[in-house]
């Protein structure tokens, strides 16, 4: 279900002791660090959602998937389990297959840039809150943050001691237990911890008819482990450890073959039933994920605070794939995945009370990536046995400097500009190997290695190549009080993502290198609070102007023949949209909610695939709707909660170029 709106604030744990506040009675002021501040969400210039640690546990969102119901035009489906989110907000999002693809969406948890889309799949849980930037963010933010940003903050350690357990039964065996504890270490308000754990599984509810059986399931267990310190009062320091294990049972393929009746090439015509597959070949993934990081806060004096971001994160997947989704042998996948990547942050900032007010602060990012990833065909199926392999290393290294300022000309006038400059620096190493002449294998059990392949084995793609690349980034925003309880403001932004590899090139032809994209946002929004705060309103009308966009999809074969399916500068394009959040508290037990997104996007150039120029973007429905209530009744032993909600979603294209086909797109939806 949609969440709810969270009648409490979503503001970050306080360092000190902190007593029990009586229940509002109005909406209250959700807290958020949009522009890396603590600040009142009504007095952020920037079109943001907050959802808060009890709205996140209440209405049982479980994975970072889940964010997406409370936030307009915001997308995030997985084709693999929970694993991988898809992010596309505002129409902006990544088609990319491989592993080395980056979401235009920048995710970070606690403070933290996530660079791997296979470490962005996190489940949810004992969170502060978490806050969905829309619209380029690359002044604060930095880069890879084209449509936005996603920002997960862990509920941080207190000098009072608090906790809480869940536990959690359902449908196809499924089971859910989180729980947290923490308070201070010793007697003094020193020293404060915080461990967190999780834990869920379930079966699948698809059934495989060739292994007779369901098909499916997973295992997600997380830890968090948190140390507070605060030695004196201008200075303290957090240290976070955390780790995850997921296992999954791979991916539900349902074919549709385009043959009479729905047969494949083969012949195979595959079950009406949608929850019904025919995979004969092992199908699993396991993801590890785990990470340390040291953020400490040091008052050089009244007029200027230190804050340094220190995090390593490291990231393990396997994964093994039936891919022609039939009882046949006809194709496999293999892939094994490892990320290692080390940031640091340091920010300088002054008081924000100050008529001027300013942050400078510079980052530090590198990451080291290797990956091998195999196809191939077995002999007996009805098609040629085949192999081939992509081995690769990337090796990333940025830096950026940026800096942002606000002046308040009067008490109703201000102005925010902001400027960052980042150089990255990729080098990628691959190797295509393919089986020739007639393909066997010595060991059909570990075909993905190339030592079971008993057929000579060529090179079919090598690339050896090094890049630099150059962007600013910046926003200007003016805003303007219309009143003490309205806010009106203009935004221009520019954002874009890294340029990078085809990590899906296993022959010559498919090599290729791409650009970084760049992303101008022109944006008026307005907040708004009414009837002493119980009703808020808040708007937002954007026109994006999006350049050399990368798509993956059909471009010329280098060599000739055919046309390759590859990663491409291929795409411009624009997109205009508007937004509207609701909340409102007409009584003191009654919350309600409303969210409203429309959004218009279209290619106005596609290089390669000419027919695709007014298509819409992928994955970018038109109207998003989202509406609930809650109902709370205080007892003596808590908080009775009756709630609904209704969440609306119109037609939606999982193709750029293809949308013409049934197959590829889902008309509209209520749930």
């Amino acid at each position: 279900p949609a969440p709810r709106p969270p009648a409490d604030a979503a503001s970050v744990p306080s360092r000190k002791k902190s007593a029990t506040t009586a229940h509002e009675t109005n909406l209250g002021a959700v807290t958020v660090t949009a522009r890396r501040r603590k600040e009142s969400i009504q007095d952020v210039p920037v079109a943001v959602s907050a959802i808060g640690g009890d709205a996140i546990r209440n209405n049982e969102l479980r994975v970072v998937n889940d964010v997406t119901k409370y936030v307009p035009n915001f997308t995030g489906q997985s084709t693999e389990g929970r694993e991988r989110p898809r992010w596309f907000l505002r129409g902006v999002g990544s088609n990319d297959p491989s592993d080395l693809s980056l979401s235009p969406i920048g995710v970070y948890f606690d403070d933290v840039y996530i660079n791997s889309v296979f470490g962005q799949g996190f489940p949810l849980f004992d969170l502060d809150r978490i806050e969905v930037l829309r619209g380029p963010q690359g002044t604060l933010w930095g880069k890879n943050t084209v449509g936005g940003a996603l920002s997960i903050t862990s509920q941080k350690p207190t000098f009072d001691v608090s906790g809480y357990g869940k536990l959690g039964i359902g449908q196809y065996n499924s089971r859910l237990a989180e729980a947290a504890i923490g308070g201070p270490i010793g007697n003094n308000d020193v020293l404060a911890a915080r461990v967190s754990v999780y834990h869920e599984n379930a079966d699948s509810f698809y059934t495989n008819t060739v292994q007779q059986g369901r098909f499916g399931g997973f295992h997600d267990n997380a830890v968090r482990f948190q140390v507070l310190a605060v030695p004196t009062s201008d200075t303290d320091f957090l240290f976070n450890i955390h780790g995850r294990n997921y296992t999954g049972g791979g991916n539900a393929w349902h074919a549709e073959g385009a043959g009479p009746g729905g047969a494949n090439q083969f012949g195979f015509v595959g079950s009406s039933d949608p929850y019904t597959v025919s995979l004969n070949a092992p199908s699993s993934d396991h993801i590890s994920t785990w990470g340390t990081s040291l953020t400490a806060h040091w008052r050089i004096n009244p007029a200027v605070t230190l804050t340094s971001i220190t995090a390593f994160e490291g990231l393990h997947r396997w994964y093994q794939d039936d891919e022609d989704y039939s009882p046949f042998d006809a194709a496999r996948t293999h892939d094994r995945l490892s990320t290692r990547q080390f940031s640091q942050e340091f920010r300088l900032e002054s008081p924000q009370s100050d008529r001027l007010s300013w942050l400078v602060g510079t980052h530090l990012f590198t990451e080291q990536l290797a990956e091998q990833g195999a196809g191939g065909g077995l002999p007996g199926s009805p098609s040629p046995a085949y192999y081939h392999l992509t081995d690769l290393t990337q090796h990333t290294q940025s830096a950026a400097i940026f800096g942002s300022v606000k002046y308040r000309f009067t008490d109703r006038f201000n102005v925010t500009a902001g400027l960052r400059y980042t150089i990255e620096r990729k080098n990628i190493n691959l190797t295509g190997l393919q089986g020739t002449g007639n393909v066997t294998f010595s060991d059909p059990n570990s075909w993905w290695s190339p030592s079971s392949v008993s057929s000579p084995l060529a090179v079919s793609a090598r690339q050896n190549q090094t890049n630099t690349w150059r962007a600013p980034t910046w926003d200007f925003t003016p805003e303007y009080a219309l009143a003490s309880n309205v806010r009106a403001y203009f935004r221009y932004a520019r954002g874009f993502r890294s340029g990078g590899y085809n990590g899906n090139a296993y022959t010559q032809s498919t090599v290729s290198t791409v650009s970084p994209e760049y992303l101008t946002d022109y944006e008026v929004g307005i907040k708004s609070e009414w009837f002493d705060k119980r009703l808020i309103v808040n708007a937002s009308v954007f026109h994006y102007d999006y350049r050399d966009i990368q798509v993956f999809a059909l471009a010329p074969n280098p060599f000739g023949g055919p046309p390759v399916s590859t990663l491409s500068n291929a795409g411009q394009g624009r997109a205009d949209g508007f937004e509207l959040e609701l909340k409102a508290q007409p009584i003191n037990s009654l919350y309600l909610f409303a969210n409203l997104g429309m959004l218009n996007t279209r290619y106005t150039e596609f290089r390669y695939v000419p027919t695709a120029v007014g298509n819409s973007f992928a994955r970018s429905p038109h109207t998003t709707i989202n509406a609930g209530f809650d109902y709370r009744v205080p007892v003596s032993f808590g908080t009775l909660t009756a709630g609904g909600d209704v969440n609306y979603r119109s037609r939606e294209y999982f193709s750029a170029t293809r949308q013409t086909f049934p197959q590829l797109w889902q008309g509209g939806y209520t749930v």
